[in-house]
């Protein structure tokens, strides 16, 4: 009596955990992760689902580069999405997650405010060269500081291919053209056409413009899409992307 029991038990909870992944596929639950991390080795569009109750959102992760695991934050390729855009659009996200796309500062401030993360950034010029640059200690306060960048403060914490044109920008606010926090006069995010983390208007060897406005040619100004350190203005990019992931020191 005791062993048909036992074996009833098991089908019964066997067939319960079917259901249940069955279920959880039917209605994309199994789609929906922490970190990507611990999304699958695909690399797609997925659910991340916070541990501190932020309401669910879509992020493409990026497991195939890079050692996977990347949250992209940040996504251009042909110009299809205009990055000269408001506070508010910057705040809440714009664009197609599958495409060109900015995630949401509020977005990356919930996901980095427990943990630091790395940040990668990878561009590549319109001759298919392509580099990247990892920035150790990353993450965005809240609203209250205009979002306010961080990064390691200890300079050299930075490795990869492109050599370093972000790493002034830390401890900087956010600006748009419509909310201008940078320390320079001249209103940044209007010169530039971007919304960024503007030190100054700079376009020296580590400044750039990773927001620009989408241009094979070169443009005049501080207008375009540039990476000091490969090339600056003269050679503008044509992909960047920022992602990140959990730090290895979090």
């Amino acid at each position: 009596m005791a062993t048909r029991q036992l074996i009833a038990f098991i089908i019964v909870g066997t067939l319960s955990a079917y259901n249940h992944r069955s279920t959880a596929q039917s209605t994309g639950e199994a789609r929906q992760y922490k970190t990507c991390s611990e999304a699958p080795a695909q690399s797609a569009v997925y659910t991340i689902v916070l541990h501190n109750g932020f309401a669910p959102f879509q992020a493409f992760c990026e497991q195939q580069k890079y050692g996977g695991g990347w949250l992209v934050l940040k996504n251009r390729y042909d110009g299809s999405v205009s990055f000269n855009r408001s506070w508010d659009e910057y705040r809440n996200g714009f664009g197609n997650t599958e495409q060109e796309y900015w995630l949401g500062l509020e977005k990356i401030h919930q996901v980095t405010a427990d943990q630091e993360h790395e940040l990668l950034i990878v561009i590549e010029n319109f001759t298919d060269f392509s580099a990247h640059e990892i920035y150790a200690g990353f993450r965005v306060e809240n609203e209250a500081t205009n979002y306010t960048l961080r990064l390691s403060n200890v300079e050299n914490s930075y490795h990869g291919t492109a050599r370093d044109s972000f790493w002034v920008y830390r401890n900087e606010q956010f600006s748009t053209y419509d909310r201008i926090n940078d320390k320079s006069i001249l209103d940044c995010s209007i010169l530039a056409g971007s919304g960024h983390w503007h030190y100054d208007c700079g376009t020296g060897y580590k400044s750039s413009n990773l927001n620009g406005e989408y241009s094979r040619t070169t443009l005049g100004g501080r207008r375009g899409i540039w990476w000091g350190a490969f090339g600056g203005q003269q050679f503008p990019l044509r992909k960047t992307r920022m992602m990140i992931r959990v730090g290895e020191n979090s």
